[in-house]
């Protein structure tokens, strides 16, 4: 009986946890190579960004650490938005600059009314 009872607490455990879970969705606002590169850094996509990365003439360290989201480098942006795999890739390029963000964010939350469960969904708008 008291394995049933544990078995039934955890679950409860992890379907509320699961319940509050936050999905950050990134939008373009404008069709620039940097507003792009914020937007696959923060959605996770790891090889779109490598992709664009190598595409562009400049070296992928310049790009990590002159590239700034948000007042952020590229591996931060990707970091404060749970993107691992890209902030994985990021990190070793990163160093820390102090330098005037060229490219804003600005948070709007919503929530998903056609999906039942309790997930909440963040549009991120990303342009200059």
């Amino acid at each position: 009986m008291k394995p049933i009872k544990l078995l039934l607490i955890s679950a409860a455990i992890l379907m509320m946890n699961s319940a509050y879970a936050v999905q950050y969705k990134f939008v373009a606002t404008d069709k620039s190579i940097y507003t792009k590169m914020c937007v696959l850094a923060g959605n996770n996509e790891q090889q779109a960004l490598k992709r664009i990365i190598r595409r562009h003439q400049d070296s992928v360290r310049l790009l990590a650490n002159s590239t700034l989201c948000n007042d952020m480098s590229l591996a931060n942006f990707a970091r404060n938005y749970d993107a691992n795999m890209t902030f994985d890739y990021l990190k070793k390029y990163t160093y820390n600059l102090d330098k005037t963000p060229k490219i804003t964010i600005d948070d709007i939350v919503t929530r998903a009314t056609e999906d039942k469960s309790a997930e909440e969904i963040i549009l991120v708008y990303v342009g200059q």
